[in-house]
């Protein structure tokens, strides 16, 4: 009870800082370093022209900070920076890819958690706060709407081993972590048979989820065993006649950005990764880009890309695990 009282005297005394305002005051600490150090190196997977609409929004609303990005692929990213690393020379700020966590068990990434985490959804969260999410990847069915009758639409990954959709299928190549999610939810005997029984219908392999998005809409594909989520509705918003399924529980991924131990621009770095998964930041991602936000007071376009599933976090492999799941994958969908 004196705890109380006491708490509550230094309140009406103004000894007691609430939490809204430490963030302003953190905030307004890292936007004047920001801008006496005038740049963030970020490296980064998104595609050129989407990154660029972020970067301006960025720079528009702190001026004096410019964004310089450098893109590639994922594991292309973090050989960069383990090689930088290698020899000392550390110039990424910020990484944002879905790759970025392996880079922890090499001790490069910064631990550090922006005041926005606060608002992210609670099960996207890195446990131990190293990363932070940033956008998410859904892995659903994509189907073409002309090409597959509303009564053919298929309601389970069972429905795909129909022999009707023989020749009728494709597959993203390196779709592992839905492969190895699938299999910790049914089980892998179980998950492994379904595999099997929907590659008897030969689908056809493809590279690049944008690419795969492309072939379904043109009706080349009528059907994607797999896609993700943002990417077919990127297409129904261009006209394109597609459509998708989710099937709980949703294989998810976790983009996340991360900021280096060693960062040259540790105040821009962390500026620009508290106001990229703020809600102003989230959903700039969602109306330029149509990302998918991982806030719970932001949702996506449309909101049935997350609404109502259940979403299950996929655990990125590596080493030998990695080279063992790929094996697999190549042995069951494309025959080798």
């Amino acid at each position: 009870m004196l705890k109380r009282y006491a708490f509550i005297l230094a309140v009406c005394l103004g000894l007691v800082i609430a939490p809204h305002t430490i963030f302003a005051q953190e905030l307004n600490t890292l936007e004047n370093g920001a801008k006496k150090e005038g740049k963030i190196n970020l490296y980064g997977s998104m595609r050129d022209d989407e990154a660029k609409a972020v970067h301006d929004a960025f720079e528009k609303k702190y001026t004096g900070v410019k964004v310089y990005y450098f893109r590639s692929s994922e594991d292309k990213l973090v050989t960069k920076i383990l090689t930088e690393a290698k020899a000392k020379t550390y110039n990424f700020d910020v990484l944002i890819t879905t790759a970025g966590a392996l880079l922890k068990s090499f001790g490069l990434p910064l631990k550090w958690t922006p005041p926005s985490a606060s608002g992210i959804i609670p099960d996207l969260l890195d446990p131990d706060g190293t990363t932070t999410p940033v956008y998410i990847n859904t892995n659903v069915i994509q189907y073409n709407t002309k090409l597959v009758a509303k009564t053919d639409v298929p309601k389970s990954y069972e429905d795909l081993t129909n022999p009707k959709w023989q020749g009728k299928l494709c597959l993203e190549d390196s779709d592992f972590e839905w492969f190895v999610g699938l299999q910790k939810y049914m089980g892998k005997e179980k998950a492994l048979d379904l595999f099997k029984r929907i590659a008897a219908n030969k689908p056809a392999m493809r590279n690049g989820h944008g690419l795969l998005s492309d072939l379904v809409a043109s009706g080349e594909c009528p059907i994607a065993i797999n896609n993700y989520g943002n990417q077919v509705a990127r297409a129904q918003k261009k006209g394109a006649p597609t459509d998708f399924v989710a099937i709980n529980p949703v294989i998810t991924i976790v983009a996340p950005g991360l900021i280096s131990k060693n960062a040259p621009h540790p105040n821009a770095a962390k500026l620009y990764l508290n106001w990229f998964t703020s809600k102003e930041g989230q959903e700039f991602i969602v109306n330029n880009g149509g990302r998918i936000p991982v806030r719970v007071d932001v949702d996506p376009d449309p909101p049935r890309l997350t609404k109502g599933l259940k979403l299950q976090v996929a655990q990125r492999a590596e080493g030998k695990e990695l080279k063992d799941i790929q094996a697999l994958y190549r042995q069951i969908w494309q025959g080798r």
